[in-house]
């Protein structure tokens, strides 16, 4: 019976202690994995001096995250002579900002590609959406008119190779082959889905 009431008490301090005893004891933390993960912003630039000492160059290692989230590196080699009062740069700013907009055409549809993003012009609804790998490929089954399409485009640029557009019962099907594997959202912009790679 002490044994009992001992318990009793304990739980009853336990519960007046907290403000709030529905609460948990413990607060999950918010995930830095999860944060980094959704990052979109692109790297540009990275300058760096070595020091004084230093005349040449041997190798560049970089260590970089996959899209599964694991982590690897690729050492390049240069071996040439530096003159250390300049610094050196790792840059991809040029490419990004000459970047052009590439339009395209195969009816109804239209489509432009800028960046990692390729757009497409339409008023119809997308029944469903998913990947196929070797080579990679966006498949999207969009609602059908009346017209028959059997046609293709080579686009031959960086993360969008070509489109492809047939026609089914109930769906035209397009297929996207990308360049690489990435990792895709699709959204909704006024009256164009927008397909962001990353």
């Amino acid at each position: 019976m002490k044994k009992i009431f001992a318990v009793l008490i304990f739980v009853l301090c336990s519960l007046i202690g907290r403000e709030n005893p529905f609460e948990p004891l413990l607060i999950p933390k918010e995930s830095s994995h999860d944060a980094t993960k959704n990052a979109k912003d692109y790297f540009e630039v990275f300058d760096f001096k070595l020091p004084t000492t230093a005349r040449i160059l041997k190798n560049i290692t970089i260590t970089y995250q996959n899209i599964d989230g694991s982590v690897d590196t690729k050492t390049l080699s240069i071996d040439q002579s530096i003159d250390w009062h300049y610094p050196l740069r790792l840059t991809q700013k040029n490419a990004i900002v000459s970047e052009k907009t590439h339009y395209y055409t195969i009816p109804p549809f239209e489509f432009f590609t800028k960046q990692n993003k390729l757009y497409i012009h339409t008023d119809e609804k997308i029944q469903r959406a998913f990947i196929l790998p070797t080579p990679y490929r966006i498949v999207i089954d969009i609602d059908r008119k009346d017209r028959n399409i059997n046609q293709n485009i080579d686009l031959a640029k960086r993360y969008f190779t070509k489109i492809s557009i047939g026609t089914h019962n109930t769906f035209y099907r397009i297929v996207i082959t990308l360049d690489g594997q990435y990792q895709y959202q699709i959204n909704k912009e006024d009256q164009y889905y927008v397909i962001s790679l990353e």
